[in-house]
């Protein structure tokens, strides 16, 4: 990743890690009315609907290690105590006329709670369950409208559920959404939220409203709620003021669709949030109408008769969503369009984003340590059993929530030695707490160096003085980490446009083996160019600085130290390796990215190893639009990857361990189903294939779990790097791990959790704890631990670089090395 393009999954990478942007260094039907559906729970409490989906390969008897280990660790679930003898009695309720509002249906439902004996929870769809049993169905029942009309509604019975049936969880989950309400939350989007207590930051306009995220879902350790403290930005300015500001009218629909595709709004209306994919010109409130009741209907008079909302621009274009995942399983596929007037902007601006200063005072307003997270955690359970209208409904369930965070044991993998210096097996080992083994492998020879003879720097004229005392810097550094480097021809640039750059990049010598292109800031358009020409059209690999880096003299030594680790690796070095037991392991990194300018294309990276020490690597990129095409690229990608191997090494991997990043719950049982049997049937292809032994393992950094370690009788701490949980808050259906493998310096750190869905290697739960573990320590961009395995972070950096600056795959010449660091 280079400078400019910080808007990626930062969660990637650990603490302080290298990249060229922050080489800046250390070097995301008719109206939205219409479409409102209930809102998935996301992280852990996921099921499928009637049946949970069990993934646990076949074959697989333990899920957990040897021993569950001595840390005394505090988790963010509370355990939900349910009845085991009582049933509940599903229906299903029709409306006539339709009613598009789930308020309104929620309100018309409410007025004839008497039906079931006041104890019911209501979907906001089209589903009822209560433990009441009406004598005889369908049951028709009346109510009115907020403008008057009268609604009939028929309830036919459906079927009878049991309190162990996963159908259970929905009800879980429902009550549970109605109990925040109770409590004054607010839904926005998937969670709850309560705008009163919000904190506002003045001079960038923006407030931030504290919010819950509840899931209940069935874990190993029983019915489990998991909880957390959720913070929601929203900016004190709403689309239509975006567009408004756009002041080069001549290029208005490029920038609008720059400044606003990928973002995130939330209807005013009803506090729904969407992700914005184009904003349409062609279409305007008068002028796109729909068809509603069989009457044709504009967006504008909808608005004002479903919202009491009058637009003061009848002439602005309108803002084109998607429906999300869930909505298209459950069968809606037609566009949102939404009026930017009510369409409040959340997160932050790119500007904001890039200030340090900004974020660190954002981070001190949201940022809470293990304890505080905690001690507000436990506030929250109490504040919930103790209300009365809560109290009521759970009791009336027979269900109700411990006021205790659930405990458990988790193990301290052991550290790792960081091997350096290849010829002589020197290796290093470092305080495994810090996550960091930077100063350990200070002026260290590399494992792998390379040569770094024939090179070029483009700079602005004004910048030369800079350029030098960097070289110079270079060549003090060079020597300790083994790196034979020559003096670099260096090429002026005219001006900071991108033709300026790309005038003197193709007159580059034939022969370099390196780009360094200095620029003043971190301009996409200029970025783009750059990263283009040299992964596509010259394929060479490139580094590209800004001068706010190399200008900050104080830190110099140690930016060039690690600009030239970084260099060295996108031609082929090795920096340093870690003991990988299992012999003739391939292993494999993919993850997806959508191309912010290709709609509906989407970039899939693929990375694997090339040698055993998993040092050495291979990639490839294709495009996608269906889920079908992904699966056919990834397979084509992985026979490309098991070529390389036999090339390398003159023989097939033994074993081959696939980790696939970007999958969210609801993809699940696609990716079980469907990508994961591809695989498996490219094993099936050639004579020797078949006899490799193979692991599909989905790892998950956006999970809501949370972990703290007991210190003594009140203290709580962020687990050390190495800690590994896999009993009581894992699922029952599920082989899967909870890994930390980074330290965090404030806040509490994120965890991530790993769900093994094929495995015939008959290696024990703790060797995949061990493997994922070590691969958390082989991302040459920084010299430490980071969140996810390395092949997971590279196959994200690639898919990344190509789908916001390259929009095309890159030259084949590239793919042995990592040049997209």
């Amino acid at each position: 990743m280079d400078i400019g393009r910080a808007r990626g999954r930062a969660a990637g990478r650990g603490r302080g890690a290298l990249t060229e942007t922050e080489a800046g260094f250390f070097a995301r039907d008719p109206s939205a009315a219409i479409a409102e559906n209930e809102p998935a729970q996301r992280g852990r409490g996921g099921f499928v609907r009637g049946e949970v989906l069990c993934t646990i390969p076949p074959g697989v008897t333990v899920t957990t290690g040897d021993n569950q280990g001595n840390l005394k660790i505090i988790t963010n679930y509370f355990k939900l105590v349910v009845p085991k003898e009582q049933v509940v009695h599903s229906y299903r309720v029709d409306f006539d006329p339709q009613v598009e509002s789930v308020r309104v249906r929620r309100g018309l439902i409410y007025e004839n709670r008497a039906v079931f004996d006041r104890a019911y929870v209501f979907d906001g769809g089209n589903e009822i369950k209560s433990m009441c049993k009406l004598d005889s169905t369908p049951v028709t029942i009346t109510g009115t409208r907020r403008d008057g009309a009268s609604v009939t509604m028929t309830i036919k019975y459906t079927s009878t559920v049991s309190w162990g049936h996963p159908e259970m969880l929905r009800l879980y989950n429902t009550q549970m959404r109605r109990n925040l309400e109770y409590l004054g939350f607010v839904q926005v989007g998937r969670d709850y939220y309560t705008p009163e207590f919000k904190k506002i930051m003045k001079e960038h306009r923006i407030e931030i409203w504290p919010g819950v995220l509840t899931a209940i879902a069935e874990h190993d350790g029983g019915i489990l709620m998991v909880n957390d403290m959720i913070n929601k930005i929203v900016r004190q300015e709403k689309a239509l003021d975006v567009l408004k500001r756009i002041k080069e009218r001549n290029r208005l629909q490029e920038i609008a669709n720059i400044e606003l595709s990928g973002s995130i709004v939330m209807t005013q209306y009803n506090n729904k949030t969407y992700r914005v994919e184009e904003v349409m010109f062609d279409k305007n409130p008068i002028n796109y109408t729909f068809d509603r009741r069989g009457t044709s209907v504009s967006l504008r008079d909808y608005y004002i008769e479903h919202y009491d909302l009058a637009c003061t621009d009848e002439r602005q274009p309108l803002l084109l969503a998607q429906p999300t995942e869930k909505q298209v399983r459950g069968g809606e596929k037609k566009d949102i369009l939404l009026i930017p007037e009510f369409c409040v902007m959340t997160g932050l601006t790119k500007q904001m984003a890039e200030d340090f200063n900004f974020k660190r005072a954002l981070g001190d307003l949201t940022r809470l340590d293990p304890l505080a997270r905690a001690q507000a955690l436990t506030q929250f359970i109490r504040k919930l059993n103790s209300n009365d209208r809560v109290k009521e409904e759970m009791r009336a369930w027979g269900l109700h929530f411990s006021e205790s965070l659930v405990e458990l044991n988790a193990r301290s993998l052991p550290p790792e030695k960081i091997i350096i210096s290849g010829d002589s097996g020197e290796s290093v080992q470092y305080q495994q707490r810090t996550g960091s083994f930077e100063r350990e492998m200070r002026s260290k020879r590399m494992k792998t160096p390379v040569r770094l003879e024939q090179w070029a720097v483009l700079c602005l004229r004004n910048h030369k003085a800079m350029v030098d005392e960097f070289v110079e810097t270079l060549k003090r550094i060079c020597g300790p980490l083994g790196v034979d480097m020559g003096q670099p021809k260096l090429m002026p640039v005219e001006n900071d446009r991108p033709a300026g750059y790309m005038e003197v990049c193709r007159k580059i010598p034939a022969g370099a083996k390196m780009v360094v292109i200095l620029v003043p800031n971190t301009n996409a358009d200029r970025y783009s160019a750059i990263k283009r020409y040299f992964c596509v059209d010259a394929p060479c690999p490139s580094q590209v600085l800004t001068t706010r880096v190399l200008g900050n003299k104080k830190n110099l030594m140690s930016v060039a130290t690690k600009v030239l680790i970084q260099m060295s690796t996108k031609m082929g070095a090795e920096p340093w390796g870690i003991s990988i037991p299992p012999r003739n392991c391939m292993i494999v990194g993919y993850d997806t990215y959508h191309d912010t300018q290709k709609k509906g294309f989407s970039v899939g990276g693929f990375v694997c190893t090339s040698n055993p020490g998993a040092t050495s690597w291979f990639s490839r990129t294709s495009y996608h639009q269906t889920r079908e095409e992904l699966c056919g690229n990834f397979a084509n990608n992985f026979r490309a990857g098991l070529k390389n191997w036999s090339e390398k090494n003159n023989s097939w991997p033994e074993r081959i361990v696939i980790y696939r990043d970007g999958v969210s719950e609801g993809q699940i049982p696609f990716v079980y189903n469907v990508e994961m049997k591809q695989m498996q049937d490219v094993l099936k292809e050639k004579e020797g294939l078949d006899k490799i032994a193979f692991v599909y393992i989905i790892v998950t950094k956006r999970v809501n779990a949370r972990f703290f370690l007991r210190v003594g009788e009140r203290e709580l701490q962020n687990p050390p790097p190495g800690t590994s949980i896999d009993s009581v808050v894992t699922r029952k259906q599920r082989y899967d791990f909870y890994l930390i493998s980074q330290s965090v310096r404030q806040g509490t750190v994120n965890p991530t959790m790993y769900n093994i869905i094929a495995d015939n290697t008959n290696w024990r739960p703790i060797h995949h704890q061990q493997l994922a573990y070590k691969l958390c320590h082989m991302y040459y961009n920084w010299a430490g631990t980071i969140t996810v395995p390395a092949p997971c972070q590279y196959a994200h950096k690639l898919a990344f670089l190509t789908g916001t600056a390259l929009h095309r795959e890159h030259d084949t010449k590239l793919s042995h090395t990592l040049f997209f660091l």
